[in-house]
Protein backbone atom coordinates (compact mmCIF):
# COMPACT_ATOMS: atom_id res chain seq x y z
CA UNK A 1 0.00 0.00 0.00
CA UNK A 2 2.41 2.47 1.20
CA UNK A 3 4.55 1.20 -2.30
CA UNK A 4 1.28 2.47 -4.45
CA UNK A 5 0.99 5.89 -2.61
CA UNK A 6 4.58 6.45 -3.02
CA UNK A 7 4.18 5.84 -6.97
CA UNK A 8 1.02 7.98 -6.91
CA UNK A 9 3.00 10.93 -5.33
CA UNK A 10 5.90 10.77 -7.96
CA UNK A 11 4.11 10.64 -10.96
CA UNK A 12 2.00 13.95 -9.18
CA UNK A 13 5.43 15.41 -8.49
CA UNK A 14 6.31 14.46 -12.33
CA UNK A 15 3.52 15.92 -13.66
CA UNK A 16 3.08 19.43 -11.60
CA UNK A 17 7.11 20.07 -12.93
CA UNK A 18 5.74 19.19 -16.31
CA UNK A 19 2.99 21.62 -16.17
CA UNK A 20 5.21 24.48 -14.75
CA UNK A 21 8.27 24.09 -17.59
CA UNK A 22 5.35 23.84 -20.35
CA UNK A 23 3.46 26.98 -19.36
CA UNK A 24 0.49 24.85 -17.92
CA UNK A 25 -0.02 23.98 -21.68
CA UNK A 26 -0.70 19.73 -21.26
CA UNK A 27 -4.18 19.32 -22.36
CA UNK A 28 -5.09 19.12 -25.78
CA UNK A 29 -7.00 21.35 -27.73
CA UNK A 30 -10.28 21.57 -26.74
CA UNK A 31 -12.12 22.40 -30.40
CA UNK A 32 -10.14 19.24 -31.62
CA UNK A 33 -8.13 22.08 -33.99
CA UNK A 34 -4.67 20.94 -34.05
CA UNK A 35 -2.20 23.61 -33.46
CA UNK A 36 0.44 23.34 -36.11
CA UNK A 37 4.31 22.65 -35.18
CA UNK A 38 5.26 25.78 -37.17
CA UNK A 39 3.78 28.25 -39.43
CA UNK A 40 2.99 27.55 -43.10
CA UNK A 41 6.04 28.56 -45.35
CA UNK A 42 3.63 31.22 -46.75
CA UNK A 43 2.85 33.32 -43.69
CA UNK A 44 5.17 35.48 -41.12
CA UNK A 45 4.79 34.55 -37.41
CA UNK A 46 2.44 37.76 -35.90
CA UNK A 47 1.84 39.19 -39.92
CA UNK A 48 -2.02 40.79 -39.62
CA UNK A 49 -2.12 39.84 -43.34
CA UNK A 50 -0.32 36.70 -45.51
CA UNK A 51 1.65 37.42 -48.25
CA UNK A 52 2.45 40.82 -47.74
CA UNK A 53 3.19 43.08 -50.65
CA UNK A 54 6.80 44.87 -49.67
CA UNK A 55 7.01 48.44 -50.43
CA UNK A 56 9.71 49.75 -52.70
CA UNK A 57 12.64 46.71 -52.85
CA UNK A 58 12.42 44.06 -50.84
CA UNK A 59 14.50 44.16 -48.10
CA UNK A 60 15.33 41.27 -45.32
CA UNK A 61 12.78 40.89 -42.40
CA UNK A 62 14.88 41.92 -39.37
CA UNK A 63 15.15 39.27 -37.08
CA UNK A 64 14.39 39.51 -33.67
CA UNK A 65 17.24 41.35 -31.83
CA UNK A 66 18.64 40.18 -28.19
CA UNK A 67 16.85 40.44 -25.18
CA UNK A 68 13.56 39.61 -23.82
CA UNK A 69 11.05 37.43 -26.53
CA UNK A 70 8.17 39.85 -26.07
CA UNK A 71 10.15 43.03 -26.79
CA UNK A 72 11.89 41.43 -29.85
CA UNK A 73 8.70 40.06 -31.10
CA UNK A 74 7.17 43.62 -31.28
CA UNK A 75 9.79 45.41 -32.98
CA UNK A 76 9.50 42.24 -35.52
CA UNK A 77 5.77 43.08 -35.97
CA UNK A 78 6.04 46.78 -36.25
CA UNK A 79 9.00 46.69 -39.04
CA UNK A 80 6.79 44.16 -40.94
CA UNK A 81 3.66 46.08 -40.53
CA UNK A 82 5.43 49.54 -41.75
CA UNK A 83 6.24 47.52 -44.96
CA UNK A 84 2.92 45.91 -46.22
CA UNK A 85 0.18 46.94 -48.02
CA UNK A 86 -3.57 46.53 -46.70
CA UNK A 87 -5.21 44.05 -48.96
CA UNK A 88 -8.43 45.93 -48.40
CA UNK A 89 -9.06 49.84 -48.62
CA UNK A 90 -7.67 52.86 -50.68
CA UNK A 91 -4.88 54.54 -50.47
CA UNK A 92 -4.97 57.79 -50.13
CA UNK A 93 -2.64 59.92 -52.05
CA UNK A 94 -1.50 63.46 -51.20
CA UNK A 95 -3.36 66.06 -53.32
CA UNK A 96 -1.61 69.92 -53.18
CA UNK A 97 -3.63 72.07 -51.24
CA UNK A 98 -6.54 74.38 -53.05
CA UNK A 99 -4.47 77.72 -53.69
CA UNK A 100 -7.44 80.58 -53.39
CA UNK A 101 -6.66 83.97 -55.93
CA UNK A 102 -4.72 86.59 -53.66
CA UNK A 103 -6.70 89.81 -53.41
CA UNK A 104 -5.00 92.23 -56.47
CA UNK A 105 -2.76 95.32 -54.57
CA UNK A 106 -3.01 98.52 -57.14
CA UNK A 107 -0.31 101.19 -57.00
CA UNK A 108 -0.32 104.08 -59.08
CA UNK A 109 0.74 108.07 -58.55
CA UNK A 110 -2.06 111.13 -58.24
CA UNK A 111 -1.78 114.60 -57.91
CA UNK A 112 -3.61 117.95 -57.46
CA UNK A 113 -2.74 120.93 -59.53
CA UNK A 114 -4.40 124.12 -59.80
CA UNK A 115 -3.07 125.81 -63.09
CA UNK A 116 -3.88 128.91 -62.61
CA UNK A 117 -6.68 129.75 -65.00
CA UNK A 118 -5.62 131.64 -68.40
CA UNK A 119 -7.66 134.93 -67.48
CA UNK A 120 -5.68 135.58 -64.15
CA UNK A 121 -1.75 136.31 -66.16
CA UNK A 122 -3.89 137.30 -68.96
CA UNK A 123 -1.67 140.84 -70.18
CA UNK A 124 0.79 140.27 -67.02
CA UNK A 125 4.33 140.61 -69.22
CA UNK A 126 5.93 138.16 -66.40
CA UNK A 127 4.06 135.85 -66.77
CA UNK A 128 3.67 132.74 -69.29
CA UNK A 129 -0.07 132.55 -71.25
CA UNK A 130 -2.33 130.09 -69.77
CA UNK A 131 -1.86 127.53 -72.61
CA UNK A 132 2.15 127.87 -72.39
CA UNK A 133 1.67 126.94 -69.06
CA UNK A 134 -0.43 124.10 -69.35
CA UNK A 135 1.34 122.57 -72.23
CA UNK A 136 4.28 122.42 -70.39
CA UNK A 137 2.25 121.31 -67.37
CA UNK A 138 1.50 118.51 -69.29
CA UNK A 139 4.57 117.43 -69.72
CA UNK A 140 5.58 117.22 -65.92
CA UNK A 141 2.49 115.27 -65.72
CA UNK A 142 3.47 112.37 -68.15
CA UNK A 143 7.29 112.72 -67.00
CA UNK A 144 5.93 112.40 -63.55
CA UNK A 145 4.04 109.08 -63.98
CA UNK A 146 0.80 110.64 -62.42
CA UNK A 147 -2.14 108.72 -63.82
CA UNK A 148 -4.91 110.57 -61.47
CA UNK A 149 -4.85 114.46 -61.84
CA UNK A 150 -7.77 117.12 -59.84
CA UNK A 151 -7.12 120.35 -61.67
CA UNK A 152 -8.63 123.34 -60.39
CA UNK A 153 -8.94 126.70 -62.61
CA UNK A 154 -8.48 124.86 -66.19
CA UNK A 155 -10.29 126.89 -68.26
CA UNK A 156 -11.45 126.13 -71.57
CA UNK A 157 -8.45 126.54 -73.72
CA UNK A 158 -6.03 125.09 -70.88
CA UNK A 159 -7.89 122.06 -71.32
CA UNK A 160 -7.48 121.64 -75.41
CA UNK A 161 -4.02 122.31 -74.95
CA UNK A 162 -3.72 119.28 -72.28
CA UNK A 163 -5.23 117.21 -74.48
CA UNK A 164 -3.45 118.42 -77.26
CA UNK A 165 0.17 118.17 -75.49
CA UNK A 166 -0.72 114.89 -74.09
CA UNK A 167 -2.31 113.29 -77.39
CA UNK A 168 -5.21 112.34 -76.26
CA UNK A 169 -3.73 110.41 -73.17
CA UNK A 170 -6.17 111.57 -70.84
CA UNK A 171 -9.88 111.44 -70.14
CA UNK A 172 -11.28 114.92 -68.87
CA UNK A 173 -14.59 115.17 -66.75
CA UNK A 174 -17.12 117.28 -66.61
CA UNK A 175 -14.55 119.30 -69.55
CA UNK A 176 -17.26 120.30 -72.02
CA UNK A 177 -19.81 117.98 -70.60
CA UNK A 178 -21.35 120.31 -67.98
CA UNK A 179 -21.07 124.11 -68.04
CA UNK A 180 -18.14 125.83 -69.04
CA UNK A 181 -16.84 126.91 -65.59
CA UNK A 182 -17.68 123.71 -64.49
CA UNK A 183 -14.95 122.12 -66.22
CA UNK A 184 -12.04 124.23 -64.89
CA UNK A 185 -12.16 121.72 -61.93
CA UNK A 186 -11.83 118.52 -63.93
CA UNK A 187 -10.57 115.14 -63.07
CA UNK A 188 -8.16 113.72 -65.45
CA UNK A 189 -7.24 109.98 -65.91
CA UNK A 190 -4.96 107.89 -68.63
CA UNK A 191 -7.05 106.71 -71.03
CA UNK A 192 -4.48 102.93 -70.68
CA UNK A 193 -4.87 102.92 -67.34
CA UNK A 194 -8.41 103.91 -65.97
CA UNK A 195 -11.79 102.90 -67.29
CA UNK A 196 -14.78 105.36 -66.58
CA UNK A 197 -17.44 103.50 -64.98
CA UNK A 198 -20.01 106.49 -63.92
CA UNK A 199 -20.30 110.29 -63.62
CA UNK A 200 -21.65 112.49 -61.65
CA UNK A 201 -21.03 115.92 -59.96
CA UNK A 202 -21.89 117.70 -56.64
CA UNK A 203 -23.24 121.19 -56.09
CA UNK A 204 -21.38 123.62 -54.11
CA UNK A 205 -21.36 127.54 -53.29
CA UNK A 206 -18.55 129.42 -54.93
CA UNK A 207 -18.04 133.08 -54.78
CA UNK A 208 -21.21 134.77 -53.91
CA UNK A 209 -22.98 131.75 -53.16
CA UNK A 210 -23.09 130.88 -56.64
CA UNK A 211 -23.27 127.16 -57.84
CA UNK A 212 -20.66 125.62 -59.18
CA UNK A 213 -20.62 121.45 -60.51
CA UNK A 214 -18.10 119.31 -58.81
CA UNK A 215 -16.87 116.09 -60.28
CA UNK A 216 -17.68 112.47 -58.85
CA UNK A 217 -15.89 109.81 -61.04
CA UNK A 218 -16.05 105.79 -60.22
CA UNK A 219 -13.21 104.74 -62.19
CA UNK A 220 -12.16 100.74 -63.11
CA UNK A 221 -8.42 100.29 -62.96
CA UNK A 222 -7.49 98.13 -66.22
CA UNK A 223 -4.96 95.70 -64.88
CA UNK A 224 -6.60 94.89 -61.44
CA UNK A 225 -10.16 95.72 -61.81
CA UNK A 226 -10.25 97.25 -58.44
CA UNK A 227 -13.32 100.28 -58.91
CA UNK A 228 -12.79 103.65 -56.73
CA UNK A 229 -13.97 106.98 -56.39
CA UNK A 230 -12.21 109.96 -57.20
CA UNK A 231 -14.22 113.54 -56.37
CA UNK A 232 -12.06 117.03 -56.92
CA UNK A 233 -13.14 120.29 -55.23
CA UNK A 234 -12.19 124.21 -55.45
CA UNK A 235 -13.94 125.94 -52.36
CA UNK A 236 -14.37 129.68 -52.48
CA UNK A 237 -10.69 131.95 -51.32
CA UNK A 238 -11.41 135.04 -50.15
CA UNK A 239 -10.51 137.41 -52.83
CA UNK A 240 -13.98 138.63 -53.94
CA UNK A 241 -14.84 139.36 -49.81
CA UNK A 242 -14.57 136.92 -46.90
CA UNK A 243 -16.12 133.08 -47.97
CA UNK A 244 -16.01 131.27 -44.92
CA UNK A 245 -19.26 130.66 -44.80
CA UNK A 246 -19.58 129.33 -47.95
CA UNK A 247 -16.78 127.08 -47.00
CA UNK A 248 -18.54 125.91 -44.22
CA UNK A 249 -21.50 124.78 -46.04
CA UNK A 250 -19.09 122.77 -48.80
CA UNK A 251 -17.24 121.15 -46.22
CA UNK A 252 -20.70 119.66 -44.97
CA UNK A 253 -22.00 118.71 -48.49
CA UNK A 254 -17.95 117.10 -48.83
CA UNK A 255 -18.27 115.28 -45.71
CA UNK A 256 -22.25 113.76 -46.21
CA UNK A 257 -20.59 112.90 -49.59
CA UNK A 258 -17.37 110.92 -48.45
CA UNK A 259 -19.45 109.58 -45.87
CA UNK A 260 -22.30 108.27 -48.50
CA UNK A 261 -19.60 107.20 -51.07
CA UNK A 262 -17.80 105.18 -48.20
CA UNK A 263 -21.15 103.20 -47.45
CA UNK A 264 -20.43 100.90 -50.68
CA UNK A 265 -17.13 99.75 -49.55
CA UNK A 266 -14.96 101.05 -52.16
CA UNK A 267 -11.90 103.46 -51.96
CA UNK A 268 -12.96 107.09 -51.99
CA UNK A 269 -10.70 109.79 -52.89
CA UNK A 270 -10.64 113.68 -52.86
CA UNK A 271 -8.47 116.34 -54.27
CA UNK A 272 -8.91 119.91 -54.69
CA UNK A 273 -8.16 123.19 -53.61
CA UNK A 274 -9.58 124.00 -50.24
CA UNK A 275 -8.66 127.65 -49.36
CA UNK A 276 -8.16 126.56 -46.32
CA UNK A 277 -5.54 125.03 -44.62
CA UNK A 278 -5.03 122.70 -41.15
CA UNK A 279 -8.99 122.97 -40.32
CA UNK A 280 -10.19 122.33 -43.63
CA UNK A 281 -8.37 118.63 -43.51
CA UNK A 282 -9.44 118.17 -39.78
CA UNK A 283 -12.98 119.28 -40.15
CA UNK A 284 -12.94 116.33 -43.00
CA UNK A 285 -11.18 113.29 -41.16
CA UNK A 286 -12.67 113.63 -38.19
CA UNK A 287 -16.12 113.77 -39.47
CA UNK A 288 -15.79 111.07 -42.20
CA UNK A 289 -12.99 107.65 -42.62
CA UNK A 290 -10.35 109.82 -44.80
CA UNK A 291 -6.70 110.63 -44.13
CA UNK A 292 -4.78 112.70 -45.86
CA UNK A 293 -1.44 112.03 -48.06
CA UNK A 294 0.24 114.96 -46.19
CA UNK A 295 -0.21 112.84 -42.75
CA UNK A 296 -3.07 112.78 -40.25
CA UNK A 297 -5.77 110.91 -39.76
CA UNK A 298 -9.25 111.37 -37.24
CA UNK A 299 -9.12 108.71 -35.59
CA UNK A 300 -8.00 109.65 -32.06
CA UNK A 301 -8.77 113.34 -32.94
CA UNK A 302 -6.97 115.56 -35.72
CA UNK A 303 -3.32 114.77 -36.17
CA UNK A 304 -2.70 116.23 -39.26
CA UNK A 305 -0.56 119.09 -38.50
CA UNK A 306 0.64 120.55 -42.05
CA UNK A 307 -0.78 124.07 -42.09
CA UNK A 308 1.21 125.05 -45.02
CA UNK A 309 -0.76 123.83 -48.01
CA UNK A 310 -4.29 124.61 -49.11
CA UNK A 311 -4.00 122.37 -51.75
CA UNK A 312 -5.14 118.33 -50.32
CA UNK A 313 -5.10 115.19 -51.34
CA UNK A 314 -7.47 112.90 -49.08
CA UNK A 315 -8.84 108.90 -49.15
CA UNK A 316 -10.01 106.27 -47.47
CA UNK A 317 -7.96 105.14 -44.25
CA UNK A 318 -7.21 101.53 -45.29
CA UNK A 319 -5.54 103.43 -48.69
CA UNK A 320 -1.72 103.55 -48.42
CA UNK A 321 -0.12 106.82 -48.79
CA UNK A 322 3.83 106.82 -49.75
CA UNK A 323 6.07 109.93 -50.94
CA UNK A 324 4.15 112.55 -50.79
CA UNK A 325 5.53 115.51 -52.14
CA UNK A 326 4.68 118.89 -52.32
CA UNK A 327 6.47 120.57 -55.36
CA UNK A 328 7.27 124.57 -54.90
CA UNK A 329 10.56 124.41 -57.59
CA UNK A 330 11.27 126.77 -59.89
CA UNK A 331 9.68 125.15 -62.57
CA UNK A 332 6.08 124.92 -60.79
CA UNK A 333 6.39 128.75 -59.72
CA UNK A 334 6.89 129.39 -63.57
CA UNK A 335 4.00 126.92 -64.15
CA UNK A 336 1.48 128.11 -61.54
CA UNK A 337 0.77 130.44 -58.51
CA UNK A 338 0.32 127.11 -56.46
CA UNK A 339 2.33 124.28 -55.46
CA UNK A 340 1.65 120.18 -57.26
CA UNK A 341 0.89 117.93 -54.50
CA UNK A 342 1.40 114.50 -55.21
CA UNK A 343 1.55 110.99 -54.07
CA UNK A 344 2.25 107.89 -54.44
CA UNK A 345 -0.91 105.22 -53.84
CA UNK A 346 -1.40 101.87 -52.63
CA UNK A 347 -4.88 99.84 -52.83
CA UNK A 348 -5.11 96.50 -51.22
CA UNK A 349 -8.02 94.49 -52.65
CA UNK A 350 -8.19 92.31 -49.56
CA UNK A 351 -9.24 95.83 -47.62
CA UNK A 352 -11.77 96.66 -49.92
CA UNK A 353 -13.76 92.99 -51.25
CA UNK A 354 -16.36 94.94 -52.73
CA UNK A 355 -14.02 97.23 -55.33
CA UNK A 356 -13.50 94.42 -57.31
CA UNK A 357 -16.02 94.33 -60.30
Amino acid sequence: MRGRLALIGAVGVAWLITFVLLGGNVLPSIGGHRQASSPPTNATPGALYPNPTPIGPPTATPSPSAGPSGSASTASLAELIARTTPLAGQTLVARPAERRSTAPVLQFRMATYNVQGSSHTQGNPRRASGVARITRGAQYVVQNGLTIVGFQEMQTNQRAAFTQATQGAFGLYPDNHLRNSDGDNSIAWRLDTWDLVKAASIRIEYFGGANRNMPILLLRNKQTGIEAYFTNFHNPADVYGPAGQYRAVDKLREIALFNQLARTGLPVFVTGDMNEHRTWACDIVTATTLHVAAGGDGRHGCTVTDDQTIDWIGASDAVGFENYYSDRSALVRALTDHPINSTDVTINAADFPRSLH
